[in-house]
Order: C-alpha cells, then structure tokens, then sequence
C-alpha cells in the first residue's frame, strides 16, 4: 500500500524555542519526541491522548506549519509542500476563526478561489456540501449569527470543498451534537471510499474506534503504541478502545 505520510523520529522542543520560552517561561515542555509512524493511502488514521500529549503539534509539523527539531517528514513522497500541493489538502484546525460579518457563501467563496475552484463549478461545490451539513438555509447569514458547533460544521464545509486527496482533521466533532457528529462521520466514510486520507486527532474515542484504520496513542509527547483496529477486530469482538486507552496511561503513569 502506498505511503501518503511518512513520519520518523520527529521531535519538536519548545524550551528551546524563545516565543515558547516567553510564553511558558523556564518551566516549558518537550512537545513531540522521537514519532514515528506511516499514513497509507485511502485509509483514517487517528492520533488519541490526553490534552497537551502532542497531538496538534504532530499534525502541525506534518503539514509545514512548525518545523521539528530533528526528523524526516513525507508528504505525497515530498519533503516539503508546496505551490499545487495545497490544493489536494484540506485542513480543520482544532479552532477555526472567521470574520463574524463575513456571509457563509462568500465566505465559501473565498475558500474555493484559494483552492483555484474554477467559477462555474464552485457555487455548485458549496451548495452540495452546505447540503451535507445542513448548512444550506443559512448560506446567506452573516457567521456572527453562528453557533458554536454551527461554526465547526463551516470548518468542516471549507477543509471538504476542494475535494481533497488528503484531510486533516483536529478535533472535527468539538463543540457538535450527536446528529450532527453522526453527519461528519458520514462524510468522512464517503471520502474514505472515494481514495481520500483522512488524518485526526479527537477525544471522542467512540468515533476513532467506528471509522479509524489505525490510531496511535501518544502520551507526553511520545508515541506509546499504534493499534490496527482491522485485526483487532478479527480476534476480539468485544474490544472498547476507551477502556484500553485508559488501561495504558493508567499503566504509564506507575513509575
């Protein structure tokens, strides 16, 4: 299977990086340490742990946006992304901000023009995806008007628009009620069978353990272990992750 992501032995230490040292003074943290993991084509792959385990940092200097101290990182077989490359990503951050006078569809809009959506099929795009949402009564409302979890479906709506060949997704389901939750899993499954890899990270560990192929468990920055959820499945049915992931930081914390 191919290899859409490659990480290896990536850390990231924030006592060494003077804004961090600024805002966390001399009592700072090693943010990732030595990760080392592969993502395959068309396949969810999941990070889990507990808050300030690393998570978005992970996913952060996967997508360019921190660089790690040391390590290699893949990304379609290139070390770096670049120009074009964007255009086959989508991307959730864990908090989205948007212009509150801003109106969804041209908000939508401004989205589609980054991704180089030709014209003629970009009102048709967001409306298709708007509908998948429930997002479509309220395209032309100003995002102030917006609930929270409203807002996290609008993020959800411009990282899906560009069609991508590879999601990341940090914490897609904050902040959103259960038909609502129930609606991104759908859409995920649908990307999934259309080719796309789909890269999360969520605390809802009822989702991780009903869509993900693979999740890793990390923990203070270090990654514990990686679960193929596919055999599991064949030789335990009765499998919770919850219980699992809590049994081994339970266990790590014994020392």
């Amino acid at each position: 299977m191919k290899k859409i992501i490659s990480v290896k032995d990536i850390s990231l230490d924030y006592k060494e990086r003077d804004i961090f040292k600024k805002i966390m003074g001399s009592n700072g943290s090693i943010g990732i340490e030595d990760i080392s993991f592969d993502v395959e084509k068309g396949k969810i792959f999941s990070i889990i742990g507990l808050n300030g385990s690393g998570k978005t940092s992970t996913l952060k200097c996967i997508l360019g946006l921190m660089k790690p101290d040391k390590g290699e990182i893949e990304v379609f077989g290139k070390k770096k992304l670049e120009g074009t490359d964007f255009e086959k990503v989508g991307y959730l951050p864990e908090i989205s901000y948007y212009p509150k006078s801003m109106k969804l569809i041209d908000l939508m809009r401004y989205y589609g023009e980054l991704y180089n959506i030709s014209k003629g099929d970009l009102d048709k795009k967001i409306d298709i995806i708007l509908t998948k949402l429930d997002l479509i009564s309220r395209k032309n409302d100003r995002l102030e008007k917006f609930s929270k979890g409203m807002v996290q479906k609008v993020g959800i709506a411009q990282a899906i628009l560009n069609d991508p060949k590879l999601l990341f997704l940090d914490e897609p389901m904050s902040g959103l009620d259960p038909l609502a939750r129930e609606m991104v899993i759908e859409i995920i499954l649908e990307l999934k069978s259309k080719g796309t890899t789909i890269f999360f990270n969520t605390h809802i560990l009822e989702d991780v353990a009903n869509i993900a192929d693979k999740v890793a468990i990390i923990n203070k920055g270090r990654l514990v272990e990686i679960l193929d959820m596919e055999k599991i499945a064949l030789k335990q049915d009765d499998f919770l992750l919850k219980d699992y992931f809590i049994k081994t930081l339970s266990e790590l914390r014994v020392d």
